[in-house]
């Protein structure tokens, strides 16, 4: 009787260790994926002597854990980079159609200053001109 309660005691024992084991696996996990990346390496770290002193099942059940963390992670920051590049060559398309605009404004702007003859009239107009020494 007392070595069946001596059982059943350390069984519940293990148990709840393996539980508590595994959510802190998942704290690590997501200590890890918050963390800045000067952090990053010391957790990682962390991680792997724990990993270490791990049986195999749960070494490959924590090591699963993580691949699969990391690689959702991955994809997030891939996603938000192409996100961003996209953005930069919207902006890039929106500068250059703005700098068009404003060259074709411009040469609009001369042409008709030609036309009406108010660029190079200030001879024709009886306006006198000192420029460059001219009296």
């Amino acid at each position: 009787m007392k070595t069946l309660k001596s059982t059943l005691i350390l069984m519940i024992l293990g148990t709840l260790t393996v539980a508590l084991a595994d959510v802190s696996v998942d704290a690590q996990i997501a200590a890890i994926a918050n963390a800045a990346p000067e952090e990053r390496v010391a957790l990682v770290n962390k991680f792997k002597e724990r990993l270490a002193t791990m049986n195999g099942d749960e070494r490959a059940s924590a090591i699963a854990q993580m691949r699969s963390n990391t690689s959702s992670n991955t994809q997030a920051m891939r996603n938000q980079a192409q996100t961003k590049q996209r953005s930069r060559r919207g902006q890039m398309g929106q500068n250059e159609e703005m700098q068009k605009m404003q060259h074709m404004n411009q040469q609009q702007t001369g042409s008709q200053a030609m036309k009406q003859g108010t660029i190079g009239s200030s001879q024709s107009s009886g306006i006198p001109t000192k420029f460059m020494g001219h009296k």
